[in-house]
């Protein structure tokens, strides 16, 4: 369950005053829930000195990695010198101390560690040192490890009100869906047309996760491939194909949400509630609203649910996105 910010910090004072605080947190959420801000909350009332960012924070002793050059990793790094990686973190951690005696590290975009990274990090998660407290911060917590999420407490934020913030294909989903609701609806070319402009913003965000792993994993073949044997290329290899995947999957999921939310705007807007999911486009779903009958609504918010849950099988997505579609735009 997801909270607003300052009921989060609400929650871990309390966690902290009853002795009952963890060493090691993930904070998940959307970016527009403002990550490093909050990290940088928790560690001024944990610690009981105010920084307020985390920039403050590393003049204080606290160790902050963040993706590294161009491919926007984090990597397990040569040796505990190679700053902002994960050998440099397990050997500062147990030399520096926070004000307090307090041993702080936080890892934006956690889910860019790569795999040997995660491994590597499993040991100061298991075993860290007394007064340690290590945050983890990810928009895209499915990209750790099981063994990662296991041991750490989640801390789901939500994102202000109005502050929500649209990845690239999310934007371009928006913008079929307002060209949408400018249009005459309720035929099967509107709908099949609809699908089309869906599977079209798949299939690049597909090929934009396909080109960016890769070209990470062309800089590990520079960097590894000279020390390693043929066996740890093709396990790198197969690890690569599942992050592909995986983080497909997942963002495919935030555009089915997306879908959700649009479509729950439009019964909101006829029940004359006062919040929207998606402000910003009301007047669109207002036209909606007023073309589509309120049972019709409710049914097309049914088909879509039941799309979002066919999509978690082994269904054919071309097939399902076909049948869905037609239900929930073509009526």
């Amino acid at each position: 369950m997801p909270f607003k910010s300052d009921h989060a910090l609400s929650l871990l004072g309390k966690a902290q005053r009853n002795g009952r605080l963890g060493h090691a947190y993930l904070i998940t959420g959307p970016k527009a829930a403002q990550h490093e801000q909050f990290a940088a909350n928790v560690l001024d009332l944990m610690v009981g000195t105010k920084c307020g960012t985390l920039e403050a924070w590393e003049g204080q002793g606290a160790i902050v990695l963040r993706p590294q050059s161009k491919s926007r990793r984090i990597t397990i790094g040569d040796d505990g010198d190679d700053p902002g990686t994960i050998r440099f973190l397990e050997k500062m951690i147990h030399r520096t101390a926070a004000p307090n005696g307090w041993k702080l590290a936080v890892i934006v975009d956690a889910e860019r560690m790569n795999a040997q990274a995660q491994n590597a990090f499993l040991k100061t998660l298991e075993e860290p040192p007394p007064r340690t407290l290590l945050l983890l911060l990810s928009t895209q917590p499915q990209q750790l490890l099981p063994t990662i999420q296991s041991r750490v407490i989640e801390i789901g934020l939500m994102a202000p009100d109005g502050a929500r913030i649209f990845t690239e294909h999310e934007g371009k989903l928006l913008y079929v869906l307002k060209q949408m609701a400018s249009r005459q609806s309720g035929s099967i070319s509107t709908a099949l047309a609809l699908k089309k402009d869906f599977e079209d913003i798949l299939e690049d965000l597909h090929d934009s996760i396909k080109k960016e792993q890769e070209a990470d994993f062309e800089r590990e073949q520079d960097h590894y491939g000279k020390t390693t044997d043929g066996a740890w290329l093709k396990q790198r290899e197969e690890q690569v194909e599942a992050q592909i995947e995986a983080e497909y999957l997942q963002q495919r999921t935030s555009l089915m949400e997306l879908l959700l939310s649009w479509m729950g705007d439009v019964a909101r807007q006829q029940a004359g509630a006062e919040h929207l999911d998606l402000p910003k486009f009301q007047e669109a779903t207002a036209a909606l609203a007023t073309k589509w009958e309120q049972g019709d609504v409710a049914k097309r918010i049914r088909v879509l649910r039941q799309l979002e849950s066919h999509l978690h099988t082994n269904v054919n997505e071309g097939l399902a996105l076909e049948v869905c579609f037609i239900e929930a735009f073509g009526a």
